[in-house]
């Protein structure tokens, strides 16, 4: 029977006529399927469905989660017309962390006062492009947060490109990332690398035969050299009608496999042969290079008085290096001890170069980014592609690096505690690890009995140490070769496959001193 039912929906009380069957009309049972029907569809496109992405409030629901501000960098920015800028959105999340929101935020760009023609335009990428002179808020919005930077479009122009890095060698095949800055009439600078106007080009050098190296094509991602065949390229960047120099930016295409992390071993030049360098001062208790032997202080400081017997540095103290102490890099025994008094004149007149080519090498090594990644662990750093040690350095005795560069401002300790550090490959056997303290005055690195082992294919030639001064104490089993500013220090039974390269700085200080039964064998 049909009857009126009084019903309260929260706000009012009314009167609803319902059928015999309980249905308040007809075809309403239908209608309340429908309904359930399209709020499935809703919630699945506000969860699992799209991809899990918010259709109100934009992102991800992973990235919205606990979210509760953003910031968008830089805060102040500006570019020429023409000029890109990349912004960065991170969120902070309600547990303390932060993440790059970039690509998962919204995107604006707004005239400063509001009118006119568009000052910029920005990509979803977070690229802004400067259109015409003026001001724009760039806004990030992600979640119902939001947050603005200004960005100054000047009447700037570009005076010159600077392409870096400014040498570079990589095997074929390897990449090298080249950034291009343009230089503008303001003063200030704006990075064009991945600017769509920007014209990358290699040429070999010298010209012709084969392309050394390819470049990746202008816009996102541009700037990439690709190792073809052996050789070198002239790299070069043009933008607002500027081209960086023809000669600028040197790439060397070498062969085998990539060297990893670290970039391409450093090039020690004329130093390559050699198993001790020292700038003023030898000396030695018992023990035997395999390599060649230079002093490099010019005269008269810089002097061997005999290279037949005991060896007498005119700088140093007793006891001396002696020829018979030597083994050339070509198997000569005894081996010439190279100084500004002793050795061919060839040799003799070579030795500013000698200098010149460890400073370089020191200079690289120092120059070259490592990771910001705080390595505090033995558990940290393993399998991480380099990183910064705490100031106060760890004893690496137990660590397990993998190829990279490893940097830290204090003193690097190597016992035998947790047994020897263990430099892995990865079965990639140009795989080149530095490992470096900027610490200036104290040791880089003091070793009491511990030991370097090579895993994975690593090889010693491609280690790299770079120091101030070096300690490595007695019994210890030492790979890869030492460049040091100043002094190196070996105690008793100390044996080095590598080299030990000090003096770097060209300083009073640049002295060697092997105790009882050192040797020292240079790589092949």
């Amino acid at each position: 029977m049909n009857r009126f039912e009084s019903v309260t929906d929260g706000t009012a009380s009314h009167s609803t006529w319902l059928p015999n069957d309980g249905n308040q009309v007809a075809g309403y049972k239908p209608l309340r399927w429908l309904m359930a029907l399209l709020m499935v569809a809703f919630v699945a496109g506000c969860g699992n469905g799209g991809g899990g992405r918010d259709p109100i409030l934009g992102g991800s629901a992973s990235v919205l989660q606990g979210l509760v501000s953003i910031k968008v960098t830089p805060a102040t920015a500006s570019i020429p017309v023409s000029g890109t800028q990349q912004y960065t959105a991170t969120g902070t999340y309600n547990d303390g962390s932060s993440k790059d929101v970039t690509a998962s935020s919204t995107w604006t760009a707004v005239n400063v006062p509001l009118g006119g023609a568009a000052v910029a335009t920005i990509l979803p990428s977070g690229v802004a492009t400067g259109k015409v002179i003026g001001q724009s808020t760039i806004t990030a919005t992600l979640g119902g947060k939001s947050n603005s930077a200004t960005l100054t479009v000047s009447s700037a122009t570009v005076v010159s490109i600077m392409v870096t890095p400014a040498t570079a060698s990589i095997p074929v095949t390897g990449t090298q990332q080249y950034t291009a800055l343009a230089i503008l009439s303001d003063g200030l600078s704006n990075d064009v690398t991945a600017n769509p106007l920007t014209t990358w080009t290699a040429v070999n050098v010298p010209p012709g035969g084969a392309a050394v190296a390819t470049l990746s094509p202008s816009g996102l991602g541009a700037g990439v050299a690709t190792g073809q065949v052996i050789g070198q390229s002239a790299i070069t960047a043009a933008f607002g009608g500027k081209t960086s120099p023809a000669l600028g930016a040197i790439l060397t295409v070498i062969a085998g496999t990539t060297p990893g992390p670290a970039g391409a071993a450093p090039n020690l030049g004329t130093a390559a042969p050699f198993g001790i360098i020292a700038w003023n001062a030898i000396t030695i208790a018992n023990g035997h290079i395999y390599g060649d032997v230079a002093l490099t202080q010019p005269a008269p400081a810089g002097t061997i008085a005999s290279v037949t017997g005991a060896g007498t540095n005119d700088s140093g103290a007793a006891p001396f290096l002696a020829s018979s102490d030597v083994t050339t890099s070509n198997g000569v025994t005894p081996g010439v001890i190279t100084a500004a008094d002793n050795g061919t004149p060839a040799n003799i007149a070579a030795l500013p170069k000698l200098h010149s080519d460890l400073n370089a090498a020191y200079l690289d090594l120092m120059g070259r980014a490592a990771p910001l990644t705080a390595l505090t662990s033995i558990a940290l750093a393993a399998g991480a592609p380099g990183g910064t040690f705490p100031a106060a350095a760890p004893d690496l005795s137990g660590y397990v690096l993998s190829p990279g560069i490893f940097t830290t401002s204090g003193t690097y300790g190597l016992s035998n505690t947790k047994g020897p550090l263990v430099l892995d490959a990865g079965g990639n056997a140009d795989a080149v690890f530095i490992i470096r303290s900027t610490a200036v005055g104290p040791s880089g690195l003091t070793s009491t009995s511990g030991s370097v082992v090579l895993k994975g294919g690593a090889q010693s030639k491609n280690v790299f140490w770079l120091v101030d001064n070096l300690t490595i104490g007695s019994g210890t089993f030492f790979q890869g070769t030492v460049v040091a500013g100043h002094a190196i220090t070996l105690g008793t039974f100390a044996n080095v496959e590598g080299r030990m390269l000090a003096g770097a700085l060209g300083l009073v200080s640049g002295a060697i001193t092997l105790a009882s039964t050192s040797t020292i064998t240079v790589p092949k």
